[in-house]
């Protein structure tokens, strides 16, 4: 049976300003957008990936409910400064919510460059398959609340974002990369 890992007070409290550091470069890339109809294209969700990728599934998918916090209780995080459950129930709510499924998917990395195996390949692989909650979620959830059709949804949704969302996740692993080649990666 496996031990469960225990941290020293300081090390707790480092894992809680990292969370906290990575809620906060999430807000500065929601601030960092540029409008395209209901849905802006973000760099929220390179932050969103790369919190994966630096903390773990647990404490990178803490950093995204951390930042979520912050914009229910009013905190301006969102893009363009929004905030509020108005936000979180309206047409890009979705893809917030699917942010916290993201970090859960490129933290496997940590495991998987513990083990020696983290290739470029695995790093981009685990950033795109991190964008599938995203839409998963988004895309129907902006389909339900304008209350249009697929096609619809897909071409305001998704489409338009298809080539920076992969630009973003290439982008994403190799910060992760940088930052595990200098083993800095076990925060």
């Amino acid at each position: 049976m496996r031990q469960q890992e225990t941290l020293s007070p300081l090390a707790s409290l480092h894992r809680l300003v990292w969370i906290a550091m990575c809620a906060a470069l999430i807000t500065v890339g929601a601030y960092i957008h540029f409008p395209l109809g209901p849905v802006p294209i973000c760099l929220e969700s390179l932050f969103v990936q790369l919190a994966g990728f630096l903390l773990g599934p647990l404490a990178g998918a803490s950093s995204v409910a951390l930042y979520l916090l912050a914009g229910l209780v009013g905190l301006p995080v969102f893009a363009g400064g929004t905030s509020g459950l108005g936000h979180i129930l309206g047409p890009t709510g979705g893809y917030l919510i699917g942010f916290l499924a993201t970090p859960l998917i490129t933290g496997q990395a940590r495991r998987v460059a513990r083990e020696g195996h983290l290739s470029w390949g695995w790093g981009v692989g685990l950033a795109l398959v991190g964008l599938v909650p995203n839409y998963g979620v988004g895309v129907p959830w902006l389909r339900s609340v304008l209350d249009v059709g697929w096609s619809e949804a897909l071409a305001t949704g998704m489409y338009p974002f298809l080539v920076p969302d992969i630009v973003k996740s290439v982008a994403a692993a190799a910060a992760a990369r940088f930052v595990y080649q200098r083993g800095q990666g076990w925060i």
